[in-house]
């Protein structure tokens, strides 16, 4: 399987969910389980995934985990780099 970023696979979900009411109620109920199943990575049990639906009253900001960042940690963020293999870090 080839390693995807962050924001590659925030895109393919995005435009996935445009196009599959079925897929989108899934996402919501069970994130992690459907993220699984579409991409076919197991996904460790204590890894949470959380996802938010915006309305035209309602954004998101995503924060960084508290504390200092590594300069790895600081590219993500910066530039939405992280890769998914990253959910199997300990």
């Amino acid at each position: 399987m080839i390693a995807k970023t962050r924001a590659e696979l925030d895109a393919e979900l995005v435009a996935r969910v445009a196009d599959d009411a079925a897929f989108r109620a899934q996402l919501l109920e069970n994130p992690k389980e459907a993220i699984q199943q579409a991409i076919g990575i197991a996904i460790p049990e204590d890894f949470t995934i959380q996802v938010h639906e915006e309305s035209s009253m309602t954004a998101h900001v995503v924060l960084p985990p508290s504390g200092q960042l590594t300069q790895e940690d600081l590219a993500v963020v910066a530039g939405g780099n992280g890769l998914i293999s990253s959910w199997a870090r300990a």
